[in-house]
Parts: C-alpha cells; sequence; structure tokens
C-alpha cells in the first residue's frame, strides 16, 4: 500500500495588524485571526473511555472482535486501557494499559484471558518501553525493556518468566483514514520491527485520537502483506 504523503502543518498567515500598515486608510482596527492547532504525536494515545468498535480478525473466520476503550486500575493506578473482546461477545480476550507521563507515552502492560473471561496471564514491560512525548514525523525510536510474564491460572500457575524485547518504532507521519463510516484526521501511522524479526517484516500500526489501534497490517521481509485488521462499525462514541 502506498504511504500518502506526510502531512506539513502551515500556519495560517495573519491578516495585517491594521490597515494603515499595508498602505490603506489609517483605520485602528485590527481584525481577529485564528490558527489551526497543529496536530501532536501524543494525541493519538489519548482515548475516550466508552468508545467501542469491531475490528475484522482474519484468525476467527470472518468474526469480528469487539473493542473498547476504558480507564481502570492495573498494577493499582488507573490507567487508559483498550480491551478486546472474544469475537462477537461481551467476554474479554485481552487488555492493554498505557498512559502519558512527562517523559512520554509509557506502555505498562497486558492481560491475557482464557475462554471464561478469567485472566489467565499478565505481562509487566520495564520502564523502557516509552515513546516519546513529542515524536516528529520521519524519526525512530529504539526501545529496548523486559517483559515478565505471570501465569495466573491454568497448569502453569504461580510461574513467572522473563524476555528481553526490542523494537524499532518510526512516526512516518499523520494519515486521514476512513473507516465504518467515519473519517479520522491527523492519524498517527507508526512502523514498528522486531529486532529479531528473521523473515518477518516490520508491522505498520495506525492510532487515531480517541479511538487508540484503528488498523494494523504485517508484512514479510520482502513486503508482502500477510494480515491486516482495521475498525469496521463504530458501536459507541460518547
Amino acid at each position: 500500500m502506498k504511504t500518502s504523503q506526510t502531512k506539513t502543518f502551515l500556519l495560517a498567515a495573519s491578516l495585517c495588524a491594521t490597515l494603515a500598515a499595508c498602505g490603506g486608510s489609517d483605520d485602528d482596527s485590527t481584525t481577529p485571526t485564528t490558527t489551526p492547532a497543529a496536530a501532536a504525536f501524543a494525541d493519538c494515545f489519548d482515548v475516550t473511555a466508552g468508545v467501542a468498535f469491531t475490528m475484522n480478525d482474519p484468525d476467527a473466520g470472518g468474526i469480528s472482535d469487539g473493542i473498547q476503550m476504558v480507564t481502570e486500575p492495573f498494577e493499582g493506578v488507573v490507567r487508559s486501557a483498550s480491551v478486546e473482546l472474544m469475537n462477537d461477545t461481551t467476554v474479554r480476550s485481552a487488555a492493554t494499559y498505557w498512559s502519558q507521563e512527562s517523559n512520554g507515552i509509557r506502555f505498562w502492560g497486558l492481560l491475557d484471558y482464557d475462554s471464561t473471561g478469567a485472566v489467565e496471564t499478565k505481562t509487566l514491560h520495564s520502564d523502557g518501553f516509552v515513546l516519546p512525548l513529542a515524536m516528529q514525523a520521519g524519526q525512530s525510536t529504539t526501545l529496548s525493556y523486559t517483559d515478565t510474564y505471570s501465569h495466573l491460572s491454568g497448569d502453569q500457575a504461580g510461574q513467572t518468566e522473563t524476555s528481553a524485547q526490542q523494537y524499532t518504532w518510526t512516526f512516518e507521519g499523520f494519515e486521514t483514514l476512513t473507516l465504518g463510516g467515519k473519517t479520522f484526521t491527523d492519524v498517527c501511522r507508526m512502523r514498528t520491527l522486531d529486532a529479531e524479526a528473521g523473515e518477518d517484516g516490520p508491522s505498520t500500526l495506525w492510532f487515531a485520537k480517541g479511538f487508540g489501534l484503528i488498523r494494523v497490517q504485517h508484512t514479510n521481509s520482502a513486503g508482502t502483506i500477510l494480515e491486516e485488521s482495521h475498525l469496521e462499525t463504530i458501536t459507541a462514541q460518547p
């Protein structure tokens, strides 16, 4: 898929402060002007609790997954979260948590649920999983962190494992997307690549203000799209 040109935000040209300054009359009146606010990278991770939508799931035989934006406690602190529901049910399958901190967008971890909706595993990210707060189009950052997996139920309950992670995230710029009958402006297009990708290529993620992740695309090292998922239907928009 061709990447659309990165948006450049131009400041609106100011009108002359007075007609006299432009060589006109000596009327002192001024014309109020407004300057459109430039999009900010951090806005793409500012979600609205209560927003809900469906995303197609290529691995579920055509059945879409429900997605809900919530704020709820994780590790004792209320954080933003994206909750994935199993197919078209209200049973949770996963929840991902993050927050905006003074040093950037901090991803804290995730919960995975079993088929009954009970928490099965908890993953905690170390403090290396932080995206700069004001990334610019074309900027890349390599994140090195450790994941700690705790098994909370099942045969492995009580066991803990750790795994070193290293990903390069590139902010490719802002885009406009129309999905589910809604036009999203200033969507952040992110490219991620695992340091140990092997034959797997980068993934491309699209984040929209209020909605979080609304599109994802996985490719192999040759650039062939292996899998894609995107917002289909908006079911709640407070």
